[in-house]
């Protein structure tokens, strides 16, 4: 290893490396999936795959449409997000706006 490698070393607790390698594994099923190379929604996907994705409950993702930090569309009685959005919370963390 380079010296100017360990400088981009940091150190995480196991426990959230654990989550975030979870979500790494639900987000790479979500998009290997070969339904999805045909999808239908283009760049959208409905909630229901997000919760599964982002491990979240419909209460989290209709406070972030409240604040703004999540666009949603709504078709029928379905909400839809952009896959960049689901994965820019996952990229910057929850905290992080779009």
């Amino acid at each position: 290893m380079k010296t100017e490698d360990l400088s981009k070393l940091v150190i995480v607790p196991y426990e959230r490396m654990e989550e975030l390698l979870k979500k790494v594994e639900r987000i790479s099923e979500v998009l290997l999936r070969p339904s999805l190379e045909k999808n239908p929604l283009g760049d959208y996907m409905p909630e229901k795959q997000a919760k599964e994705v982002l491990s979240k409950q419909s209460t989290w993702f209709w406070n972030k449409r409240k604040s703004g930090e999540l666009v949603g569309r709504k078709a029928g009685n379905q909400w839809y997000y952009r896959i960049s959005d689901i994965q820019k919370f996952i990229e910057n963390g929850e905290k992080s706006t779009l």
